[in-house]
């Protein structure tokens, strides 16, 4: 008499490699997406602190014109938080300076191009601000 053919217990080799490629996959997109959830929350904090800093620019000049001796960093600090006028979201100094229309804000640590592609779209559609990558200026007289 032939004795049944028994199945082992296990699992192949093809199973553990598809397995593995399917982890793989999934740690991959959480990765991607995690850096682009990261980027878009630090260029949304960065155009909120531009608002904040224009905001107390504009309440400090109220209309005068006077940017270069009202809205000094001394006089903003007031205003705004000093972290605010001294750091950037992606990490690095940053320096606040007052111009005659208005104030320059300059980031010590550039932004990556993505990054920096975010934050000039949100701040490009108002006409009072030029911005390149680490270099935000606002021009009251717009």
């Amino acid at each position: 008499m032939k004795k049944p053919f028994k199945s082992t217990l296990g699992v192949t080799l093809l199973e553990v490699m598809l397995v593995l490629a399917i982890a793989a996959m999934i740690v991959v997109m959480s990765v991607r997406y995690y850096q682009s959830a990261n980027q878009n929350s630090q260029a949304n904090t960065f155009v909120e602190q531009i608002g904040a800093i224009t905001a107390g620019v504009e309440n400090l000049t109220q209309g005068t014109g006077d940017y270069t001796n009202k809205a000094s960093l001394a006089t903003l600090t007031n205003f705004v938080p000093a972290n605010m006028l001294t750091q950037v979201p992606w990490g690095g100094g940053a320096t606040y300076a007052a111009t005659a229309s208005g104030y320059t804000f300059t980031a010590a640590t550039a932004a990556s191009a993505n990054l920096c592609a975010l934050f000039t779209q949100k701040l490009v559609s108002d006409n009072h601000y030029t911005v390149t990558c680490s270099v935000v200026t606002y021009s009251g007289n717009k």
